[in-house]
């Protein structure tokens, strides 16, 4: 398949004018009979430097290469020694400018001029025909001899420049367009086609063409023809069409593929380049060789075949020259963006909007914009190499391959050196490097979120240990960053306060480094039983702690117990560390808090606010009077789903700062020490009857009912407590 270098011709390059004397001269070996006009390759230079193509070449239709096939000479081509092999149809073809000659005449002889002879493929203007133009009409003429007579052959052509009617042996077997004597007779069309002829009985084949240019720069048979069995021939083209099918679909997915890639970041303007630039490549394939953008949209005239073409050219250069930019900021020249961009996209609203010649005469100006355009940008790469900046070497390889297979192609085109062209390959090379650059540009994206996700894992874990996660879900805020001064939430909670007691005493003795790994510790063994119990610490106070309970009063008591027995246990692990066993009391109490944020925009807490907290601290408190482990608010009392299922005694009614009504409170004892559970059981009745006598004013039999208390339990404080009032009172 032959790469469709540029629009001018359906398979040669706009990039620079027509080579002249070059088209006439012989052309170099290619592989197997590549469709690569040799006049174009250095407009296939220029225009490689661009991806405008996409290529990968092979035999277009098997056999042996130009080299050593036979040559047509003066209008004629004997292939008797290879009559079975498909063969190029190059060399020199007799043409007759300004006529339409009749096939029939022509093969008679009778009255036809002397024809000059010209090098197809190649333009006309290259004959040494003084009065030749490059819009006018003619015909060629090649006579094939050596065929065998009981085979069918095939004709393999690829557009004439732009209309054309072909007779074989008198007969019309291909028409592209309407070939006219006169621009208004003309209908131009390019059009690629596998013609079944059959040799007469002397295995002759008399081609004649009758071709017309009124609407492109320039005509002729610029393109290869060639002639081989037809089984051959067809399975070469449809091989080809395979390949092209190929390539389309699969650089259609990789720009889709890469858009989709800007879609979901739209900060990196490089995917959205290259993706445009891939989807114009995919067009551009189908808009040349086997023009299969036809059978897509059938109707598709010339003309709008032809803008296409062409404005797959100048939109490519737009879009490389953003890429670039977008790929290398920090070396590129900013009055570059100007001078390309509107460069090319003024000669594309040309190419929209005026007729084909128009955009066909510019096209010389704009070949010398391209290349210009294309030395800028290797400046621009090299500047990129000189700053190190990522993905240049990987391009600057891409880069270095398109232009060492330009230089071999421009030299085997002038004969210089041997082989098959391999700008394609060179191409591809530049293609993948471009996608490969994109590709490791997202990598390093990826990466760098990656890290940069992980480090805000660490450090929103880190914060989490100084704000809770469940204090900014009340908040309806989902990370710290989200918080202001003075958000803040309602909520009905239960407040669990604990304090180890006696604490300053113990810390006296300690050293403060000691004095933290106590603290630590001593955190690290009860914190857990909080989050176990479906609880969050609110703050850490010294050698207390705060908790919010979300869910019912039965979890705080729960983890109030679990607490106190991991207190025994710690103080068994510690014996003999810290001088004394430690005690801490829990005081618990429910209600409606204020959970929000206090203090100003550079410092800033999260705290809660509410008479339910200042209770719970002051039951806390009391466990330090009363010397006991657990304290509890009736509200708590009323909120267990089964009070009887916890060992309990009421211990009377206490006074709240700034509250009028006393406070009922009671002890849980649940997590004491199990001798102590059994003799605070015991006198369970007797307790709570001397708190009802008391509260009666009955205080003698108070008195006795407290003391019947101590003799069973000598250290129960809250029965000294209350036999301490009754004594102030001088009552008893």
């Amino acid at each position: 398949m032959s790469v469709p270098a540029g629009p001018e011709r359906p398979s040669r390059s706009p990039l620079i004018p027509d080579l002249g004397p070059a088209e006439r001269r012989p052309p170099a070996e290619s592989g197997g009979g590549s469709f690569f006009p040799r006049a174009s390759l250095l407009s296939l230079a220029a225009l490689g430097v661009f991806l405008l193509g996409a290529a990968c070449g092979g035999p277009a239709a098997g056999g042996s290469s130009p080299s050593e096939s036979p040559r047509v000479v003066r209008g004629e081509l004997d292939l008797s020694e290879a009559p079975r092999e498909v063969t190029a149809l190059d060399g020199e073809w007799a043409f007759w400018w300004d006529r339409f000659l009749d096939p029939a005449a022509l093969s008679a002889e009778e009255g036809i001029p002397p024809a000059r002879y010209g090098t197809v493929p190649g333009s006309w203007v290259g004959y040494g025909i003084p009065e030749a133009e490059r819009r006018g009409h003619g015909t060629y003429r090649l006579r094939v001899r050596g065929l065998d007579p009981g085979l069918r052959y095939a004709l393999r052509l690829s557009s004439f420049n732009t209309a054309a009617r072909v007779f074989v042996n008198g007969r019309i077997v291909f028409l592209q367009g309407m070939p006219g004597a006169s621009p208004d007779l003309e209908e131009p069309d390019w059009a690629a086609a596998v013609v079944p002829v059959d040799p007469d009985s002397r295995g002759i084949l008399d081609i004649v063409i009758h071709g017309s240019n009124y609407a492109d720069r320039t005509g002729g048979l610029v393109n290869r023809a060639f002639l081989g069995p037809y089984e051959s021939v067809e399975a070469a083209r449809d091989r080809e069409r395979m390949t092209e099918v190929f390539l389309f679909g699969g650089i259609l997915l990789m720009g889709l593929y890469y858009l989709a890639l800007f879609f979901f970041r739209r900060k990196d303007r490089a995917s959205l380049w290259f993706g445009l630039l891939c989807v114009v490549l995919a067009i551009r394939i189908l808009c040349y060789d086997e023009y299969l953008i036809r059978e897509l949209l059938p109707g598709l005239s010339w003309v709008w075949l032809f803008k296409t073409g062409y404005l797959t050219f100048s939109l490519a250069v737009f879009l490389i020259a953003a890429f670039f930019q977008s790929l290398f900021p920090a070396s590129w020249w900013k009055p570059l963006s100007w001078v390309i961009h509107v460069g090319a996209a003024a000669y594309s609203l040309v190419v929209a909007v005026f007729p084909p010649l128009v955009s066909g005469n510019l096209l010389t100006a704009f070949q010398i914009f391209a290349l210009a355009s294309g030395a800028a940008l290797a400046g621009v790469l090299v500047r990129a190499l000189v700053r190190r900046e990522p993905g240049a070497a990987l391009l600057a390889v891409g880069f270095g391959c398109l232009f060492v297979s330009v230089v071999h192609d421009v030299l085997a085109s002038q004969g210089i050196l041997p082989g098959p062209f391999v700008v394609q390959v060179g191409l591809l090379f530049f293609l993948f490097a471009m996608s490969l650059v994109v590709t490791r540009k997202f990598a390093v994206s990826f990466e760098t979120s990656e890290r940069l996700a992980e480090e805000l894992r660490r450090t929103n874990s880190s914060l989490e240990r100084f704000v809770p996660r469940e204090f900014l879900r009340y908040l309806n805020k989902s990370s710290l960053d989200e918080i202001d001064l003075g958000d803040h939430s309602a909520q009905r909670m239960t407040v669990l306060f604990s304090d180890i007691r006696s604490f300053s005493r113990l810390s006296e003795k300690l050293p403060p480094e000691e004095t933290f790994r106590f603290i630590n510790s001593y955190l690290e063994r009860v914190v857990p039983s909080i989050r176990g119990h479906g609880g969050f610490v609110d703050k850490y106070l010294g050698d207390g702690v705060m908790a919010l309970f979300p869910e019912d009063a039965d979890a705080a008591v729960r983890c109030a117990v679990d607490m106190q027995r991991r207190i025994s246990a710690f103080n068994q692990e510690q014996a003999g560390k810290w001088l004394e066993p430690v005690s801490a009391g829990v005081g618990i109490h429910s209600g409606l808090l204020m959970l929000g944020t206090i203090g100003e925009q550079e410092r800033m807490d999260g705290t809660v606010i509410s008479d339910a907290v200042n209770l719970a601290s002051r039951l806390e408190g009391l466990t330090k009077e009363y010397e006991i482990g657990i304290a509890v608010s009736e509200r708590i009392m009323d909120g267990l789903s089964d009070p009887s299922a916890w060992r309990s005694r009421y211990l009377g009614r206490i006074g709240v700062k700034g509250k009028r009504e006393h406070v009922s409170v009671f002890e849980i004892y649940d997590g004491d020490p199990e001798d102590l559970i059994l003799r605070k059981d015991s006198i369970r009745t007797a307790f709570e009857a001397a708190i009802a006598a008391f509260y009666r004013q009955d205080f003698q039999t108070a008195m006795e009912g407290f003391r019947s208390v101590l003799e069973i339990l000598p250290r129960d404080e809250p029965s000294h407590h209350y036999i301490r009032m009754i004594r102030k009172m001088n009552l008893s």
